[in-house]
């Protein structure tokens, strides 16, 4: 374990300032846990293998259907990398199974003590539409607003990049995109996941999330208790309906369960 004197770059009235933090006393496990969430096809796995520096997701074939979770030893630091399924752009919110809610929120009890980071995962080849924004809104609405001190936006795709700067890349995307960097404090991070030589870009994304655990306290982040249970609730009820759908399936599709026929 070790403590940190580091400086931050804030965002502070839509500008980015420099601020100078000085934490005396927190002090850092060697262990951080990250999960990676976005849409689909966005390279979360991808983002998973190069932060691990081994194929330990499937990536390509199949979307991720539900969590998974891998461990590695990363610069003499024990990770932790959840690949969360990723949702659809084109979905409201209301638009989205109830299940699919839960199981997302839950995703952040995969692993007590909770996790060190969340990492949006944004792909530079694609523009971010304002539909994307609402989209990415709605979904981090589930976590609740704190969670944001704990996201940063990880872009993949950092070869699509050619000579442009990821800031001029950022500064031409348009408001949508800017508004997701200001959320998360302006913290962010560019992969590019064809590269597996380039080590240093995980290097530093590992740097820059122990400086976002520093900011905040050396704390986890937390479901609240009485959301959780909620959470387990509403899971619960979802899984008891299923299971009434497929007893009821089962029985008409016994022999004789038929229902009674009239003739006239």
């Amino acid at each position: 374990m070790h403590k940190f004197l580091r400086t931050f770059l804030l965002c502070q009235s839509s500008k980015a300032v420099e601020t100078t933090v000085v934490i005396t006393n927190v002090t850092l496990n060697d262990s951080i846990l990250v999960i990676l969430i976005g849409s689909r096809w966005a390279g979360k796995s991808s983002s998973g293998n190069t932060i691990l520096r081994k194929e330990s997701f499937e990536c390509g074939r199949t979307r991720t259907a539900q969590s998974e979770v891998r461990h590695g030893l990363v610069d003499g630091r024990k990770l932790t990398v959840i690949d969360a399924p990723g949702w659809s752009s084109s979905l409201s919110l209301a638009e989205i199974p109830e299940g699919d809610k839960q199981r997302f929120k839950l995703n952040v009890s995969k692993c007590p003590p909770g996790p060190s980071a969340f990492l949006l995962v944004i792909p530079i080849d694609s523009a971010f539409s304002v539909e994307q924004k609402t989209s990415v809104k709605e979904h981090m609405k589930l976590l609740g607003e704190r969670v944001w001190r704990y996201t940063m936006v990880l872009f993949t795709c950092g070869d699509y990049l050619g000579e442009k700067t990821i800031e001029q890349h950022i500064e031409s995307e348009g408001q949508a995109l800017k508004w997701l960097i200001e959320k998360c404090l302006n913290r962010y991070h560019v992969f590019n996941n064809k590269d597996e030589s380039n080590l240093s870009q995980v290097t530093k994304l590992l740097q820059k999330i122990e400086e976002m655990v520093c900011y905040n306290g050396g704390s986890y982040y937390k479901v609240e208790e009485h959301i959780f249970q909620v959470i387990k609730e509403k899971q619960k009820e979802v899984a008891e309906r299923a299971e009434e759908r497929r007893k009821k399936n089962h029985n008409c599709a016994i022999p004789g369960n038929d229902p009674p026929h009239n003739f006239l």
